[in-house]
């Protein structure tokens, strides 16, 4: 009857006794699998990479050569303006053109260049020029910092970065150079160098100018040749490489992907809401834009919003301007530009990704919805940690700052604000700045421009795993 078993005829008529064989159990050993924890996680890679860039730039600007009069660059003064270059911000101590010489500016325009590109992706680079194999850790690495939407062919990403970097700054060079060269009447050696050396500052988001004086490109509000390349340049660094990809593979609005929507549709709202505000509060001002006919007063006024997002340069001093003019622009430095580009900022993904949860929120929905598509809560959740932790770093900053400097809080406000969005504007204080205020800037721009969810990261691999451990659930009073 049963297989396995004996039978055996019972008691009664009809009754079987079965009896079952006994299987006998194996122990069998498992061995547990070791996991291999990375020695250097890709992010601590990338903030050590920064790091080491800074050093060598910090070391080269002490150089006798770098500065005039020979020698006289201490290492804090170096090393403020090799963190700002390396981290693309425009905060400067000193004027660049006054106390830096040739050989200084050109240390300074080579670490603009390689903070821009961003340290991984310039070693994904140089292994690929010497022939060497690229790792699969490397290849995420370098595309999660490239921006790209993809790992799959990082080799050929870097390598269009690179081109479109190099064709967009060498169009800049030349239509800058013969905007400065019709300003100052004459072509020289002067007027070559400043078109190099803005043109790569300006797709890069740097903001670092040689005009002298401190007085950035206000030279030039009444010269749209000048003000609207760097505005150009400004937005085409800003953008990014997956953008770049997007609209020129898909053509369409509707083809385009999400990401690329908000970064268009998000940015063409501030530009717009900022001009608009700067003209209507600077554009009738004796002291400011008024100077200029309406309408160049209103495209400077453009290209300042422009500028305020991401590059830092500036059309008009702003040192005495409205406190409504200077909390616009500080809503627009925050915001930044969009994530993998040169810009910094909480950038423009992460603020419409939150700007349509408070939307879904309102309406009572359980998902967010952008342009027919819906954004992942996980999404949502890091763009969230990315705000509240920029806050916290912007109000940590301001603090200590306005400890260590005496002046007008919204004049120290504004400078953190710039030092954590990696712009580069200033009121003017920059240059009376402590030892201790000065440290404070540079710290500052760092975190700004590594981010601080990539930091958050970095101590979290290094600290220990992810608690996947969930707890039952409990409502909230929430308002």
């Amino acid at each position: 009857m049963h297989s396995g078993g004996i039978q055996q005829r019972g008691d009664q008529i009809g009754n079987v006794r079965v009896r079952r064989g006994r299987r006998r159990s194996h122990v069998i050993q498992v061995r547990r699998l070791r996991i291999v924890r990375p020695k250097h996680p890709g992010v601590l890679i990338l903030l050590v990479g920064f790091l080491a860039l800074i050093a060598v730039g910090t070391v080269l600007l002490m150089l006798p050569i770098s500065s005039r009069p020979e020698g006289s660059a201490g290492l804090l003064r170096s090393l403020f303006t090799a963190t700002s270059a390396v981290c693309v911000t425009g905060l400067v101590v000193i004027d660049t053109r006054d106390f830096w010489s040739p050989f200084g500016q050109v240390v300074i325009v080579a670490l603009i260049q390689l903070g821009g590109l961003g340290f991984m992706t310039s070693a994904t680079l140089l292994l690929l020029v010497f022939g060497r194999r690229v790792s699969m850790g490397q290849r995420t690495i370098a595309g999660q910092s490239a921006g790209s939407l993809g790992v799959e062919s990082v080799k050929v990403v870097i390598r269009r970065i690179i081109l479109v970097t190099i064709a967009l700054e060498v169009i800049g060079f030349v239509v800058l150079t013969g905007g400065f060269a019709i300003s100052a009447g004459r072509l020289g050696g002067s007027e070559v160098w400043r078109g190099l050396f803005t043109s790569v500052s300006a797709f890069n988001n740097a903001g670092f100018d040689i005009e002298g004086g401190g007085r950035s490109v206000t030279g030039y509000a009444n010269n749209p040749l000048v003000l609207w390349t760097l505005a150009a340049l400004t937005v085409a660094g800003g953008t990014g490489y997956a953008v770049w990809w997007d609209l020129k593979t898909a053509r369409r609005w509707m083809r385009l992907h999400l990401n690329t929507k908000l970064v268009i549709a998000t940015s063409g709202v501030l530009v717009a809401l900022g001009t608009l505000e700067i003209f209507l509060r600077e554009g009738f001002r004796d002291d400011s834009l008024g100077t200029l006919s309406p309408p160049v007063a209103f495209f400077a006024a453009a290209a300042e919003s422009i500028y305020a997002r991401t590059s830092g340069f500036t059309a008009f001093a702003l040192n005495d301007k409205e406190p409504e003019t200077l909390l616009v622009l500080m809503g627009l430095m925050f915001i930044g530009g969009a994530s993998g580009s040169t810009a910094g900022g909480i950038k423009l993904t992460t603020f419409s990704a939150l700007g349509f949860a408070i939307i879904a929120s309102v309406r009572g929905d359980e998902h967010v919805n952008a342009f027919g598509r819906e954004i992942p809560w996980r999404q949502i959740n890091r763009a969230l940690s990315v705000a509240l932790l920029s806050v916290a770093i912007v109000f940590t900053s301001t603090f200590l700052l306005s400890i260590a400097h005496d002046g007008e809080f919204i004049d120290i406000m504004f400078e953190a604000v710039s030092a954590f969005a990696t712009c580069g504007l200033s009121t003017g204080i920059t240059g009376s700045l402590n030892e201790a205020g000065q440290l404070i800037i540079i710290v500052t721009m760092f975190i700004g421009r590594v981010g601080p969810l990539t930091i958050a990261l970095a101590l979290a691999e290094r600290l220990g795993r992810p608690n996947r451990l969930r707890y039952a659930e409990a409502e909230l009073n929430i308002g």
